[in-house]
């Protein structure tokens, strides 16, 4: 029962860090969409003075204490040591019994896994219905109160980057590479590397 519970905790862990590893990725690729948009914008507004580079370099920072945390923490010994220091605690605690996953409980996990995704389809087809009203409105309004200036283009480029990004969470990952195959491999060898 005891080395059920600790697969099934590292499971969690596992699960954990690979929703990381996506996470930045996903930041990763969200820096070749948003800072060139930013540039743009900046120079379309007021090229006199480049604000951008405080963005990019702001940006940056964040991507690598990102990384830091992702791929350098993570892999760090103490932060191993703590986590089956954790596995072992809850282990013998008193409250293991909450920890017991019987077949019943994993059918209905799937189930809800299964039940979250159709709904995260359901959301970016809203998301694009949505989107293409707007901007329609949007083409609209600008033709017909402020013909000299199109400005319905900043905001056809912004609803792209955000139908982008649902687009990327929803289905990305699997076109990227980063799927669900993607996820059993690195599960596979994470479990590897926790044993």
């Amino acid at each position: 029962m005891k080395s059920t519970q600790i697969k099934q905790r590292l499971n969690l862990i596992i699960e954990k860090d690979i929703k990381n590893i996506k996470g930045f990725y996903t930041h990763f690729f969200a820096s070749f969409v948003i800072l060139p948009f930013l540039v743009f914008i900046n120079l379309q507004t007021v090229p006199q003075f480049q604000w951008f580079w405080y963005a990019i370099i702001a940006w940056c920072i964040g991507l690598f204490i990102h990384w830091i945390n992702v791929f350098v923490i993570s892999k760090m010994g103490f932060k191993e040591t703590w986590k089956e220091n954790k596995i072992k605690e809850i282990i013998n605690s008193e409250n293991s019994s909450e920890f017991e996953e019987d077949y019943d409980y994993i059918q209905e996990k799937y189930y809800l896994k299964a039940k979250k995704q159709t709904k995260q389809i359901k959301g970016f087809y809203l998301h694009l219905l949505v989107s293409v009203i707007s901007f329609l409105i949007i083409l609209f309004a600008n033709l017909k109160l402020v013909p000299d200036f199109y400005f319905f283009w900043f905001a056809l480029i912004g609803m792209l980057i955000a139908l982008f990004f649902h687009w990327l969470g929803v289905f990305g990952f699997e076109v990227l590479g980063l799927g669900k195959q993607w996820e059993e491999r690195k599960t596979v060898e994470l479990l590897k590397k926790y044993q």
